[in-house]
């Protein structure tokens, strides 16, 4: 029924997701992965029955209650299994299932039909893929896709794709328009090809940030770049880079304006310069830290580059597999030891984090370890409360060990800390921790998560 040598236990964390209520199995061809998933959330579980064309069909019985069987075996309640009906409207899913299907044993392309209905964005497709396939361009216009275990000949592999809103750029004459009101007639705003940089004069520090276009116009309601209004508030000048898509800031116009930047004494008239990021954003900051030597680098959660023979184990960015991570600020843990001091925030337990870290081998690096809180840790951080004062300290240089693991103490009401912790303890073969933890978060508070979490211990 299902398909053998996966490490399904790998593909929790790399769902990356907080909650999961609803889930979808392809005709029923990932149950074991569906107890998984179960026994983590709690969610319900339909099986949805598709042709090879991708037309909803009825399911076969036998299979269907080998299906139920299994899985009620395996602890799922009966209740949270169901069985999409063809002629029912298919809804869509938090994560859907895909093994020995469409990528695998059916053409790709057929999955369209299924696939427009079920993905929402935020959603996790867990799919099988054939070598040779066509899978990967095809699943890009849903969004990135993050291999667990690489497609090989004779042997398939297996993928998580995290379904994106389609990209519509907003125009860049929105942005240019707010850009230029904020550098005012002391600053300055350049717009290039793919990216822009505006600088803001205020006092003798300068920050620099780098941003996404997108993320900044549509998804804050002040539309202003990565850390406008903490940077705003230490009077601190700042030079924000916004790039026009995922573009990891590898094109020659940025090389050539940091270089510019640097060789017309740009960065000598600040006290104190500082690259400020977080993941793509992070990475840039690392590697252009190199265009003044003597920064200090504050990066959350950076790739080191994604120049797959260096980093071959970096599986979750395919769409900018094809840029050029070559020359002097293409590798961030080179680049970033022309700076004076190096901050590399991450979380230990998302292993590429964790394995891009420890490229950065530095006499200048230190590392601030943010264990189970992902890799948008600086969300998460600043959720808590604390992102501004860690930053404040890791710039000024006064960020000790001491105070930061006081200030990471508050992760412990933290929400998504909670559940990762109790389902680390789970994953450890301790459910008595785990029940005990619910036990103590539900005198704390009523909590979904830990209500069905409890029930099932």
């Amino acid at each position: 029924m299902m398909s053998e040598g996966f490490d399904f236990k790998s593909v929790l964390p790399a769902l990356d997701a907080d909650d999961v209520r609803t889930v979808a199995d392809i005709n029923g061809q990932a149950p074991e992965l569906c107890i998984l998933l179960y026994q983590r959330y709690g969610c319900s579980i339909d099986m949805v029955s598709c042709d090879r064309k991708g037309q909803a069909k009825q399911p076969d019985t036998a299979q269907l209650q080998a299906w139920q069987a299994r899985l009620e075996q395996g602890g799922v309640d009966r209740d949270a299994i169901r069985v999409a009906e063809p002629s029912q409207d298919l809804g869509s899913y938090d994560v859907i299932l895909a093994l020995n299907s469409f990528g695998a044993r059916h053409k790709i392309q057929n999955a369209k039909p299924m696939l427009d209905r079920a993905l929402q964005p935020l959603s996790r497709l867990v799919i099988e893929i054939r070598k040779g396939s066509g899978s990967y361009p095809f699943l890009k216009a849903y969004g990135s896709c993050n291999t667990l275990v690489p497609p090989e000949a004779g042997r398939n592999g297996l993928a998580i794709l995290s379904a994106e809103p389609q990209e519509v750029l907003p125009p860049s004459g929105e942005w240019s328009k707010v850009a230029r009101q904020l550098a005012g007639r002391e600053g300055f705003f350049d717009e290039l090809e793919e990216h822009s940089f505006l600088f803001i004069p205020r006092g003798g520090t300068l920050v620099v940030t780098f941003d996404n276009l997108d993320i900044a116009m549509t998804k804050r309601d002040d539309r202003r770049p990565w850390g406008f209004s903490f940077i705003e508030a230490q009077d601190w000048s700042m030079l924000g880079v916004m790039a026009n898509g995922w573009t990891w800031f590898r094109h020659q116009e940025v090389s050539a304006k940091f270089e510019a930047l640097r060789d017309s004494g740009f960065f000598a008239q600040f006290s104190r310069v500082v690259f400020y990021g977080a993941s793509m954003g992070g990475y840039a900051a690392a590697a252009y830290a190199a265009a003044a030597p003597g920064s200090t680098v504050f990066a959350i959660s950076p790739q080191s580059t994604l120049d797959k023979t260096l980093v071959p184990w970096e599986m979750r960015y395919k769409k900018v597999w094809d840029r050029d991570f070559s020359g002097p600020f293409g590798d961030a843990s080179l680049a970033s030891q022309a700076a004076g001091d190096v901050h590399i925030m991450f979380d230990p337990y998302v292993a590429p984090d964790a394995a891009h870290a420890a490229r950065f081998s530095g006499a200048n690096v230190t590392f601030w370890r943010c264990p189970l809180l992902g890799h948008r840790l600086g969300s998460s951080l600043q959720q808590m409360g604390v992102l501004q004062e860690i930053a404040r300290g890791a710039i000024s240089g006064e960020l000790t060990p001491h105070r930061f693991h006081r200030l990471l103490r508050k992760r412990h009401e933290f929400p998504r800390f909670q559940r990762e912790l109790t389902n680390l303890a789970l994953d450890r073969g301790h459910p008595r921790l785990a029940k005990q933890a619910c036990e103590y978060i539900l005198r704390q508070r009523d909590d979904r998560f830990f209500r069905r979490m409890k029930a099932r211990l």
